[in-house]
């Protein structure tokens, strides 16, 4: 039988997820801005994790939080390595007490050259189900380690894609969601693609919509390198994980 979340109240349709485990002055300074940017189109939530800094939400009065603790959720570390974090599974826990047509998940240290407010402007007037980074630069989804873990696969064939951002319909969570009760060995870097393209949901890239990525695991000095000296208009950019050396009204 499938589940049913719950229904809340909301400003808007659809909302961004900024998911974070720390609120340096970096980070800070990033919300504040990716607030500003989302204003008017979207909600915004910081999805924190506590378990390695804790804060308290009255300590931020101009945020809303979803707290959880990536140690106690039940699949968070894939398959129990640190190195997978599956953060999708935090974001299934928020759906289930906020309901919204759309969620926008997007990690601490991806950054767009260029304006967000025009990015989600442009994905809002989507009713896909899934959009997600096309752009791999491994090359195919049997080139990621991570597909070492994957037993008792019901699909033919597999799809990658980057989950550094990606936007998807709650409809979507609610199947993967499911799925991910009976098989949990599928890495949601390569369940959410697969799912999306073999089961008859409504996919779009954020290519189609004239976005570039360069996108990876790492290295960070390589990436943040390339964004210094290209800083390519509509372009993101991961990892970056200094922000404290952006000036965001410059992006």
């Amino acid at each position: 039988m499938r589940k049913e979340f719950q229904t809340s109240t909301r400003k808007h349709q659809n909302c961004v997820v900024f998911t974070t485990h720390k609120l340096d002055e970096g980070v800070l300074s990033y919300l504040a801005y990716l607030k500003k940017e989302v204003e008017g189109t979207m909600d915004f939530v910081i999805l924190y994790d506590q378990s390695a800094h804790p804060i308290r939400e009255e300590d931020y009065p101009d945020y809303s939080f979803f707290f959880f603790e990536s140690e106690k959720l039940r699949g968070f570390f894939h398959q129990g390595n640190k190195l997978l974090p599956n953060t999708f599974v935090a974001l299934i826990e928020y759906a289930k007490q906020y309901r919204y047509d759309h969620y926008l998940l997007m990690e601490n240290d991806i950054i767009l050259q260029g304006k967000f407010h025009e990015f989600i402007g442009r994905v809002c007037e989507e009713q896909a189900d899934y959009i997600h980074i096309a752009t791999d630069v491994e090359g195919g989804p049997l080139n990621h380690w991570p597909v070492q873990y994957i037993r008792d696969c019901p699909f033919e064939r597999l799809y990658f894609a980057w989950c550094h951002i990606f936007y998807v319909s709650r409809k979507f969570i609610v199947d993967v969601a499911n799925f991910m009760d009976q098989n949990d060995s599928i890495h949601y870097e390569f369940l959410l693609p697969t799912m999306a393209y073999t089961g008859g949901y409504e996919v779009r890239q954020f290519e189609n919509f004239g976005y570039h990525f360069q996108v990876s695991w790492g290295p960070v000095a390589y990436y943040e390198f390339l964004h210094r000296i290209e800083q390519t208009h509509n372009t993101f950019y991961h990892p970056f994980k200094h922000l404290e050396l952006l000036a965001f009204e410059n992006l």
